[in-house]
C-alpha cells in the first residue's frame, strides 16, 4: 500500500514581514482620542459620585468628632460632681469703650481664639482635653478656613460651645451644674461655628424677647430687631452638626444659607433665616 505524504511548508517571515504586522496591530491616533474621550466622559460621570462621597464622609467624621467631644463633657460633670466645666470669654482690646479680640479665658473647655491660634496649645491646656485628647477632633474636616495672615496654616478648631453651658454672666438661662438642665435631649451643648463668626470658645445667641427682639416677627421685613450675635456653620450641605446634653448628635439642615459679611452682617435677613434662628434658640435651656 502506498501512502501519499503531503508536506506543507511554511512561508519565512522576513523583517518587512514582522514589521507590517507590527504596524497592522497598533493603534492609530483617531483610535487612541476615542479611547482618551471615553475616558473623559467616565471621568466626568464619576466625578459628582466622588464629590458626594467625600462630602459625606467629612459629615460624619465630623459628627463623630461631636460624639467625642461630649462625651468627654459628661465624662467632666461625673468627676466634677455634676458641674459644667467652664466656657468663659474675654475681651483682649477695648477701643472707645467696646471689646474686640475676644478670646477664651484661661480655665474654660479651650482657651485662646480660633483665628490666631497656629499650634493645639490653647486647645491642650483647655479643660477638656484630659477627657479628649486628640486635638484633631476639634477641627472639621471640611472647614478650610485658615489662620488670620497666615493662608498656608488651617484653624484648629472649628467648634463652639453655647453660651448657656456654664457661659460668663448669671442669665436665667445659664447652668453650672448638670442637673439644672431640663429636657437635655433638647438643649444643644456644641455647635459648629461659621468660620467668619468664631473666635473664641463660646457661641451666643439671645433668647426669644432678648436684647429688645418681641416673642414672634411675621410679616415685619426688619423681624422686630432679631440678628445673629454668633453664626452657626453652613460647610455641610447648607448645614451644621450639633450635640445635645444627652449625648446624642445631629445634623441640621439650614432653610437658608449661612453668610456674616457686609451685605448680610449679623441680621436675620428673611422669614426663612428667621426660622433657623428660632429653631436654634428652642436649643437654649430652659429657665
Amino acid at each position: 500500500m502506498r501512502v501519499l505524504a503531503i508536506f506543507v511548508v511554511a512561508p519565512r517571515l522576513g523583517p518587512l514581514s514582522r514589521t507590517r504586522h507590527s504596524k497592522g496591530n497598533a493603534f492609530t491616533l483617531i483610535e487612541l482620542l476615542v479611547v482618551i474621550a471615553v475616558i473623559a466622559i467616565l471621568a466626568a460621570m464619576l466625578m459628582p459620585s466622588a464629590v458626594k462621597a467625600k462630602a459625606t464622609a467629612q459629615t460624619t467624621a465630623c459628627e463623630n468628632n461631636f460624639k467625642q467631644l461630649q462625651l468627654a463633657w459628661q465624662l467632666y460633670t461625673i468627676d466634677y460632681h455634676d458641674g459644667l466645666p467652664a466656657n468663659k470669654w474675654m475681651a483682649v482690646n477695648w477701643e472707645d469703650g467696646c471689646p474686640s479680640g475676644y478670646q477664651t479665658s484661661a480655665d474654660s473647655w479651650v482657651l485662646g481664639n480660633a483665628t490666631v491660634d497656629t499650634e493645639t496649645w490653647n486647645i491642650q491646656n483647655g479643660s477638656l482635653f484630659p477627657y479628649a485628647r486628640n486635638p484633631g477632633i476639634y477641627h472639621c474636616p471640611a472647614d478650610r478656613s485658615a489662620v488670620d495672615s497666615r493662608p498656608e496654616v488651617l484653624r484648629k478648631r472649628s467648634y463652639s460651645m453655647s453660651y448657656y453651658m456654664n457661659g460668663s454672666e448669671r442669665k436665667p438661662e445659664r447652668k453650672s451644674r448638670l442637673t439644672q438642665i431640663v429636657s437635655p435631649s433638647r438643649v444643644f451643648v456644641f455647635i459648629e461655628e461659621h468660620e467668619n463668626s468664631i473666635n473664641d470658645g463660646v457661641f451666643f445667641l439671645h433668647v426669644p424677647g432678648d436684647d429688645g427682639e418681641q416673642a414672634e416677627a411675621t410679616n415685619n421685613p426688619a423681624f422686630f430687631g432679631a440678628h445673629w450675635m454668633d453664626l452657626p456653620a453652613g460647610r455641610h450641605g447648607q448645614g451644621c452638626n450639633l450635640s445635645f446634653v444627652d449625648g446624642h448628635s445631629e445634623h441640621w439642615k439650614w432653610k437658608w444659607p449661612k453668610r456674616w459679611g457686609p451685605d448680610d452682617g449679623a441680621d436675620v435677613v428673611n422669614q426663612l433665616d428667621y426660622q433657623d434662628l428660632r429653631r436654634l434658640q428652642a436649643g437654649i435651656p430652659a429657665r
